[in-house]
């Protein structure tokens, strides 16, 4: 008995036109977005907490009196180095009409004092460099001009050497700026008032107490560190809705 053929014909096998499935995942291109906004949320930070610093960064002086033919304790302060390097000396320059310039001997520190006719140079050398990240005071007993008048001020141009460079803080301040590199100074002060800023006693025989004025702020500094800061919320703002966007992406 003859088999029996199927008249239909056979159907050619074709590849399959479904699209082939990729191995590789893509990134979701909100990643990419989050990471460059959080490198600019860091980058304004940083900027408003450095550049009040900044703007801060010199050798500060404090005096225990201001009144003119007064001797007064004259503290230096230095709270960094020289763009990141170690401190290593202070040469503190006295002006003539400043005398009776006598150091105060501190721990860490050895002192030189050299008398000039224009003034006297006090220097502090330190037995080890002092790190940028630390802060050191040194004292110089010293009689304040005595032909001075209240409202003279009074600088003390000092020069900061470190392991790597040098800083000359010798610059004159102006009326409403500051330079890059001022002068140490104080402002003389007639002896009743630096007495009541002194808390000396007054006429009845009880202390005179003030409230310390606040340290002025630069304008600049604080424009900057306003501006930084904003930049700073803004791009975490930022950051916080491209995180969100991939995850609402995936659930749907």
């Amino acid at each position: 008995m003859p088999a029996r053929t199927d008249p239909r014909p056979a159907r050619p096998r074709t590849a399959s036109s479904r699209p082939a499935r990729s191995l590789s995942r893509c990134r979701p291109p909100g990643r990419a977005a989050a990471g460059r906004l959080l490198a600019g949320g860091a980058v304004g930070l940083a900027l408003a907490v450095s550049a009040p610093l900044a703007a801060s960064a010199h050798v500060e002086l404090d005096a225990s009196s201001t009144a003119p033919a007064t001797l007064s304790v004259l503290t230096f302060a230095v709270g960094h180095g020289c763009e990141g390097s170690a401190t290593t000396a202070l040469a503190i320059r006295f002006p003539a009409d400043v005398q009776a310039v006598k150091p105060t001997l501190a721990p860490g520190w050895s002192v030189v004092e050299q008398e000039a006719a224009e003034g006297t140079t006090v220097t502090y050398t330190a037995d080890a460099p002092l790190p940028d990240a630390l802060r050191a005071t040194v004292q110089v007993e010293a009689l304040l001009p005595v032909d001075g008048a209240a409202g003279d001020v009074v600088e003390f141009p000092t020069l900061q050497t470190c392991e790597v460079g040098s800083t000359d803080w010798s610059e004159a301040s102006t009326a409403g700026t500051e330079p890059d590199h001022p002068a140490p100074a104080i402002t003389l002060a007639d002896a009743s008032t630096a007495d009541a800023a002194d808390g000396a006693p007054s006429a009845d025989g009880t202390a005179a107490t003030t409230t310390p004025a606040a340290a002025p702020v630069d304008p600049v500094a604080r424009l900057l560190g306003l501006g930084s800061l904003v930049v700073g919320v803004v791009a975490v703002m930022l950051l916080t809705l491209g995180m969100r966007r991939p995850q609402q992406g995936g659930r749907r």
